[in-house]
């Protein structure tokens, strides 16, 4: 920090999340990743700032924020505190009828790329949508749905729970980049953009993400699929809509009683390319039958 015309280090002791966020915001680096002590860059030679600083977190300098004065915290160079900030600095969805459905492409520093396919799947679309104030995530498409991009090709992994309210909450790991190219650019349609129909949004039971029985919400309600009149083409674009690839197969299943195990859908009719279930023709609801239930298992 520069204070009194001279750089000083600050002290571990002195420095929490919360200055985090105000340093990578004032820097134009995004958000926090981790906080990391002495050993991550070295002891620096500068004076120590030994101060207590108390950011509330949404400064927009550090300068801004409040110290302590009451009391000095004891601090030598073993405790200089380091930061490592994302560079995600913005995040969007373009070439889309509105701004909540769209080619996903996200800021690095100045520079805007798209985002591949293969690091990308509901959970982390469910996010994004969220961050942008466009309600939850509908499904994740292909870029034949908005297009190819063009430029950088941003291939890490949002690892995301998908109950966190920003993806810089999502922990984060690298794919390789040779795996990605401008033809698997990713886009998401959330449920506030005029693409999205309320019905139709889905989910698979099992432990994996990617492969269980199949829930369908209508008229806000999940409700079990049965495996009259299903098809792979109904499978594929369950899996599609999901972030989960292409169908591996699918069967009857009789596992033990869902949620509203009651009400159960058949009937849809996909031609293959809809971007999700709400795009097939509408379902009949009906009682359910417990050996009937439909399993998918994408790829």
């Amino acid at each position: 920090m520069y204070i009194g015309g001279r750089w000083s280090t600050v002290c571990d002791a002195a420095f929490d999340q919360q200055d985090a966020e105000v340093v990578c915001r004032e820097l134009d680096c995004g958000a926090p990743v981790q906080v990391l002590g002495e050993d991550a860059f070295g002891k620096g030679d500068a004076q120590m700032w030994t101060q207590e600083i108390q950011c509330r977190g949404n400064e927009s300098h550090i300068q801004r924020c409040q110290s302590s004065t009451s009391h000095n915290i004891n601090c030598t160079h073993e405790h200089n505190v380091g930061l490592i900030c994302s560079g995600y600095t913005d995040l969007r969805l373009v070439n889309g009828p509105d701004v909540c459905s769209g080619r996903v492409e996200r800021q690095y520093f100045s520079k805007w790329g798209t985002v591949c396919d293969a690091c990308w799947d509901m959970r982390a679309a469910s996010v994004l949508c969220r961050q942008l104030n466009c309600g939850i995530a509908v499904s994740v498409v292909g870029s034949d749905w908005f297009g190819e991009g063009s430029g950088e090709i941003w291939a890490d992994v949002f690892d995301c729970d998908g109950n966190e309210t920003k993806l810089s909450e999502c922990s984060v790991s690298s794919w390789s980049r040779a795996e990605c190219s401008h033809r698997r650019d990713v886009g998401v349609v959330c449920s506030n953009s005029s693409l999205a129909v309320h019905d139709g949004l889905v989910r698979l039971s099992g432990e994996r993400q990617c492969e269980g029985e199949l829930e369908v919400s209508i008229h806000q309600v999940w409700r079990r699929v049965l495996l009259d009149s299903w098809s792979l083409t109904e499978s594929s674009v369950v899996c599609r809509q999901l972030g989960c690839g292409s169908v591996l197969n699918f069967s009857g299943s009789s596992s033990s009683s869902p949620e509203h195990s009651h009400e159960c859908v058949t009937g849809f009719q996909c031609s293959g390319s809809e971007a999700h279930l709400g795009n097939c023709s509408s379902p009949q609801t009906l009682n359910c039958s417990s050996t009937q239930q439909l399993s998918i298992t994408c790829l």
